[in-house]
């Protein structure tokens, strides 16, 4: 705590040393960083004698290396034009930290306002991500985030390092922003706060379905108060993708939970979310988030969809092992196919029986953002075959493939595809002969298969989020 009405000297440089006397030789005690405040005690031919209060020890410093602040109220819009200034200034995090802090307790308490939260917390959110390239062995390390993450710990702020599937991230524990939300911010600030505590980067690799959930439930609840209407366009488009994105997993959750009229809700508000984008005022730092949503909401949309009237095929659905569905092909005649199991949501709206009633597919989402087609097929000898086609086998993180129609004579079937892996989001369009499952002919675009984009049905057209 920094006593009242003092001198402090702000540190505005890295690799500072605090020396035991007033003179460049004398023995270091100790490196500081920007941000780093010292309470000033007296002055020597250019030398600060000060007390640091994070290392419990006096010394000197250059004067030259640091910015004398009288902490006292006069001194709070001075202050507050420094974290304005440097608010997105990389590298001087740590620094608009230390002038943030010194505000907010210098500062009449109308003065502080949802900005000034925004502001901080932004500045500790950035540094938490240049704290985090430090983890990447492929990365240049920033030699410097780490003394720095320090600095802003010594001013109160809070850090976490949370384990992901690339790694350990570290990640601020948004106090600063939860705080702005509670001071009737801007539409800009509201958004800026929302979209920063339901950031999935910091979302731990290793939680439970129900902590999943419950996660998912709590960022839903925040977004809710950060209106999209009134927000900038390029916020208001963020919002919109982080909604999109969370409404979908909530829809699948709440599916395996057995809260189908719950799960048809959330797909509904995922896909609405997503629809609503304004393409023209969509920045390019939100294109690749816009393209996973768009995978993530159409691997749900299928939750909000009405199932077809029954064909000459029918689907039926029965338990299995604890948490496995167990799903039949059933015709108006001959013998059914035999249960086919799966741990993942099976979404039954999807069924669609081929033209001729020997083959079907039914869409099955493993895990939020996987969508896979179950095919079933009927062979010569009157029995049923099961085929699992996933989206592809390279380990991408996300993806989908659906049905997208039928041949008019059945024998192939229009599917589309698309995945999301380190260098973007991918679609294909394929004819596949459902006798062997050959790829017929494949293409980037629906209009580029030729023939077969003839195939692709009204229902599939209407509904699709990806490209037709």
């Amino acid at each position: 705590m920094i006593p009242f009405a003092i001198v402090a000297a702000v540190v505005v440089g890295d690799h500072v040393a605090l020396r035991a006397a007033p003179e460049r030789t004398a023995a270091q005690q100790a490196v500081l960083w920007k941000g780093d405040w010292l309470e000033v005690r007296g002055h020597r031919k250019g030398w600060l004698e000060v007390y640091d209060h994070r290392h419990d020890r006096p010394g000197w410093v250059a004067e030259r290396t640091t910015r004398q602040v009288e902490v006292v109220p006069a001194s709070a819009p001075a202050l507050r034009a420094v974290v304005d200034f440097v608010r997105d200034t990389p590298g001087s995090e740590s620094l608009g930290i230390a002038y943030a802090a010194l505000y907010l307790k210098v500062a009449a308490k109308p003065a502080i306002d949802a900005g000034i939260m925004v502001e901080l917390g932004t500045l500790a959110d950035r540094l938490a991500r240049r704290a985090t390239v430090v983890t990447d062995p492929g990365a240049a390390a920033d030699s410097t985030a780490a003394e720095q993450l320090e600095v802003a710990r010594s001013w109160g702020m809070a850090f976490a390092s949370v384990e992901r599937d690339d790694g350990i991230a570290v990640c601020y524990d948004g106090q600063a922003f939860r705080a702005a939300l509670a001071l009737a911010p801007s539409p800009s600030d509201a958004a800026t706060a929302a979209l920063a505590l339901t950031d999935p980067a910091c979302t731990p690799a290793h939680l439970g379905a129900t902590e999943r959930a419950a996660l998912a439930e709590a960022r839903l609840a925040t977004l809710d108060r950060a209106p999209t209407q009134s927000a900038p366009p390029v916020l208001a488009n963020a919002l919109r993708i982080r909604r999109a994105r969370v409404a979908a997993e909530l829809a699948w959750s709440a599916a395996r939970k057995g809260d189908l009229a719950g799960s048809a809700s959330r797909a509904s508000d995922a896909v609405a979310a997503y629809v609503a984008l304004d393409r023209a005022e969509l920045a390019d730092d939100d294109a690749a988030a816009a393209d996973a949503a768009a995978i993530e909401v159409e691997a749900a949309r299928f939750a909000g969809e009405v199932a077809r009237a029954p064909g000459s095929l029918a689907l039926k659905l029965d338990p299995g092992q604890p948490g496995e569905t167990c799903m039949t092909v059933v015709p108006k005649r001959g013998p059914a196919s035999k249960p086919a199991c799966t741990f993942g949501q099976v979404w039954s709206a999807s069924f669609a029986a081929g033209p001729d009633g020997t083959t079907a597919a039914v869409a099955v989402e493993p895990l939020p953002g996987w969508l896979e087609l179950w095919l079933f097929r009927k062979g010569d000898d009157g029995g049923w075959m099961v085929d699992t086609l996933a989206p592809s086998t390279d380990a991408p993180t996300l993806g989908y493939v659906e049905l997208a129609g039928w041949s008019p004579d059945g024998r192939h079937a229009l599917l589309a595809r698309a995945v999301r892996d380190a260098t973007g989001v991918h679609h294909a369009f394929e004819s596949v002969e459902l006798a062997t499952l050959a790829v017929a002919k494949q293409a980037s675009t629906l209009s580029g298969i030729g023939a077969a984009k003839q195939w692709a049905s009204r229902d599939w057209r209407r509904a699709t989020l990806g490209p037709h």
